[in-house]
């Protein structure tokens, strides 16, 4: 799965910084480690106090069918 994330370092005194990519693994925690990679590599915080990442979406990927809907309906 490929997907679009953010990711916000939030601090005590200053302001957030806030890093936003696209990255591609199999499994969505796998995208939430490398996302934080990324942005610790973009960003190199310091004395951070708090982290925010959100996958945004799934990029670039067909659908083959809809997940959760009964293959049977009509």
């Amino acid at each position: 799965m490929r997907c679009k994330y953010a990711v916000t370092f939030e601090f005590e005194t200053r302001a957030p910084q806030t890093h936003r990519g696209t990255v591609e693994a199999g499994q969505p925690h796998v995208c939430v480690s490398r996302a934080v990679k990324e942005a610790k590599r973009a960003l190199r915080p310091i004395n951070w106090t708090s982290l925010v990442c959100v996958l945004l979406e799934r990029a670039g990927e067909e659908d083959s069918g809809k997940e959760g809907e009964d293959a049977t309906a009509e």
